[in-house]
């Protein structure tokens, strides 16, 4: 397939690294930005005119918009306006990033037959709505439906850069054996590969799919082989009891009106949550059987994604 892609959502960390690999593959890219930096085009996915016209002549839609961490208005409103314009275009292809956080707290091995009525907080409940309104389209227009796990490499806000910055501090704290959970990683370039393996496949691929990483180490293997990267001191810290969590909560609270002093912004970011506490000990693996029958595979493991991540931190985080 040669046509035209339209990706949403194109200053984020995935959207970044699927317009890259789309067009490393020699597709033209439409990289939409709410927020364009100059010489690219904007587009709001809440503006339902403005992706109306950006639809045109478009035959894959890559839907990565997410919006900010406390407006689930992009996910839900913005994946219907999304694909309602690309209905009525004649989009081929719809691919929709979703989350493994639709299945909520779970234990042991899931695939994507397991139950999402229990999503994880408003983001998990959000991008189940978002799957909903994704299904309603299915005959209109074949869409892959993509559940990733936790989205590393270097420039992630979530995975990587914080616990960079964590390690460097010092006083975080050893896991040790309350951290042997299944850490879930799937580097952001093994995501656009598998995005744009979908967006060119000679035939369309409809469904739903998990996407998780070669490997998946445990937790405190996984954070103490980017300790050892990048030479960061041995951790001095211990893990939090319920006094500690309890003070981190209203500290958080606190740090989000804006008006908190410094040393409040390091104790909430340098001490574990209590979710973060829960999955470091929780048993829990995502099958890729759906995705590696598409007959793509991840090939970025653990350890050569953290010696990527070491590099750039070397480089200054470009």
């Amino acid at each position: 397939m040669t046509g035209t892609v339209l990706v949403t959502g194109a200053g984020g960390f995935v959207g970044r690294a699927s317009v890259a690999a789309l067009r490393a593959r020699g597709r033209t890219v439409i990289a939409g930005f709410r927020r364009p930096p100059p010489g690219e085009r904007a587009l709001d996915v809440l503006d339902p005119a403005a992706l109306a016209a950006a639809m045109q002549g478009v035959e894959t839609v890559v839907h990565t918009a997410v919006g900010g961490p406390r407006d689930t208005r992009v996910i839900v409103e913005g994946t219907r306006n999304t694909l309602a314009a690309a209905c009525a275009a004649g989009v081929q292809r719809f691919i929709q990033l979703s989350s493994v956080a639709v299945y909520g707290a779970v234990e042991g091995v899931i695939d994507e037959g397991a139950p999402i009525d229990r999503p994880h907080g408003a983001y998990g409940a959000a991008k189940v709505a978002a799957e909903e309104t994704c299904r309603t389209a299915a005959g209109a227009t074949a869409v892959a439906i993509l559940r990733p796990t936790l989205i590393y490499g270097p420039g992630s806000a979530q995975w990587t850069t914080p616990y960079l910055d964590r390690l460097r501090d010092g006083r975080w704290p050893a896991l040790g054996a309350a951290g042997q959970g299944d850490a879930n990683l799937v580097h952001v370039d093994d995501l656009a590969g598998f995005i744009t393996h979908l967006a060119t496949a000679p035939a369309a691929i409809a469904g739903t799919f998990n996407v998780n990483g070669a490997d998946i180490p445990t937790w405190d293997g996984y954070l103490e082989a980017l300790r050892v990267a990048i030479a960061a001191p041995p951790p001095t810290g211990r893990l939090p009891g319920s006094t500690t969590l309890a003070a981190r909560k209203l500290a958080k609270a606190i740090v989000a009106t804006g008006r908190a002093p410094a040393p409040l912004h390091r104790f909430v970011a340098r001490t574990p949550s209590h979710d973060e506490l829960v999955r470091f000990r929780t048993p829990v693996r995502y099958a890729i059987r759906r995705m590696l029958e598409t007959g793509y595979r991840p090939t970025i493991d653990v350890a050569t994604a953290v010696a990527g991540i070491a590099d750039w931190e070397r480089a200054g985080r470009p």
